[in-house]
């Protein structure tokens, strides 16, 4: 199972999700942006892509649209985060939606619906 890689603009966003991911035995990766994220994909494919909608370089629909396009990614599942009113992105091929702000226990059984729980050490 490859990593979930959590991509946010907001470093303290990143640092949370990755830090409860990571207790609850997920691997994790992390971008602060579009473009670092696909150059990450590219090293290494992701179970699962949480991804802010609103970020500076490439935003999350212009992530979305270049995984879409590429056929080693276009399957990975993608959780849009976003503060912005759900109509700007709940029309978005994702496999689900996280408004802005959420909770922990939202977050994880997100998570745990989407790829399952993490792999037992």
């Amino acid at each position: 199972m490859g990593p979930v890689l959590i991509v946010d603009d907001e470093f303290g966003i990143v640092e949370a999700v990755r830090d409860l991911l990571s207790d609850e035995g997920y691997t994790t990766a992390t971008a602060l942006n579009g473009r670092e994220a696909l150059e990450r994909m590219a090293l290494e494919r992701p179970s699962l892509v949480l991804l802010d909608y609103m970020m500076p370089l490439l935003n999350g629909p212009g992530v979305l649209e270049a995984m879409l396009r590429d056929p080693m990614l276009r399957d990975v599942p993608v959780v849009m985060m976003s503060a912005s009113p759900a109509e700007f992105w709940q029309h978005l091929p994702c496999a689900g939606f996280l408004p802005k702000p959420f909770d922990i226990d939202q977050l994880l059984a997100l998570v745990r619906d989407i790829i399952g729980a993490p792999p037992r050490h």
